[in-house]
C-alpha cells in the first residue's frame, strides 16, 4: 500500500468519525502558533522584566490571541467576512472567557498543586492550561464566531 492510499484510508476513516476534522487540525496547528507567541512573551515577561505571572499571563495572552484570531480566519476558516471587527468582538468574547478560565487553572496548578510560583512550575502550567483552552475556543468559535459572520 503507498502512502497516498494510506492517506486516503486515512482522511476516509477520520471523517466517518468528525466531518470537520481537518478544520481541527488546522485550529491545532494555529493554536499551536499562538501558543507558542504566547509562551514566548510569558518566559520574557516573568524572566526579564520580573513580573507576576498571573499578569504576565494576561498580557501575552493578548498576543496569542491576535496570532490566533488572523489565523483561524484566513487559515483554519477560510474566512471572508469583510467586516471583521464584527468577527473579533466575538472571537474576542470567547478569548477573554477563556482567559479566565485559563487563568483560574493557571493559579490552581502553579499556587496549589504545585505549590511554587518558579518559572518551571508556571510554562508547565500553562501548557496544560493551553491545551483546556484550545478545546473549549475551538468548539465555540467553529459554532459562534466563524459560523454566524460568514
Amino acid at each position: 500500500m503507498s502512502v497516498k492510499e494510506l492517506l486516503v484510508q486515512a482522511d476516509v476513516a477520520f471523517s466517518k468519525v468528525y466531518p470537520d476534522y481537518r478544520k481541527l487540525m488546522k485550529s491545532f496547528m494555529v493554536g499551536v502558533v499562538a501558543t507558542v507567541m504566547d509562551m514566548a512573551v510569558l518566559f520574557l515577561l516573568i524572566s526579564n522584566v520580573d513580573i507576576m505571572y498571573l499578569f504576565a499571563n494576561i498580557v501575552s495572552y493578548h498576543v496569542g490571541m491576535v496570532v490566533s484570531f488572523t489565523l483561524n480566519k484566513t487559515f483554519t476558516f477560510k474566512n471572508t467576512y469583510d467586516k471583521y471587527h464584527y468577527q473579533f468582538i466575538s472571537f474576542a468574547l470567547v478569548a477573554y472567557s477563556q482567559l479566565i478560565l485559563t487563568t483560574a487553572l493557571l493559579f490552581v496548578l502553579v499556587d496549589m498543586v504545585f505549590g511554587h510560583d518558579t518559572n518551571t512550575y508556571v510554562m508547565i502550567s500553562k501548557a496544560i492550561v493551553a491545551f483546556v483552552g484550545f478545546v473549549y475556543a475551538f468548539i465555540v468559535n467553529k459554532s459562534l464566531t466563524f459560523k454566524i459572520f460568514k
